[in-house]
C-alpha cells in the first residue's frame, strides 16, 4: 500500500527537488580552473591549423 503523503510531506519533498534543481542549474565553479585567454587562443589556432593541414600523402599502388 502506498504512503498517504500529508501536505507537510509534499512541501519537504518539493522544497528538496527545488534545491536539486537550482543545484544543477547554478554549478558552483571549481576554484583554480580558469582558463586564460591566451593560452584558449593558442590552442584554437593550432587546432585549426591542425585541421587544416593537407592531408598525408597515400603510398602509390603498383
Amino acid at each position: 500500500m502506498l504512503p498517504v503523503e500529508t501536505p507537510s510531506t509534499t512541501s519537504a519533498r518539493t522544497e528538496k527537488l527545488a534545491e536539486d534543481v537550482e543545484g544543477l542549474l547554478n554549478p558552483v565553479e571549481a576554484d583554480g580552473s580558469f582558463h586564460d585567454s591566451a593560452e584558449c587562443l593558442v590552442l584554437l589556432i593550432g587546432g585549426a591549423g591542425f585541421l587544416l593541414s593537407p592531408p598525408a600523402p597515400r603510398p602509390t599502388k603498383r
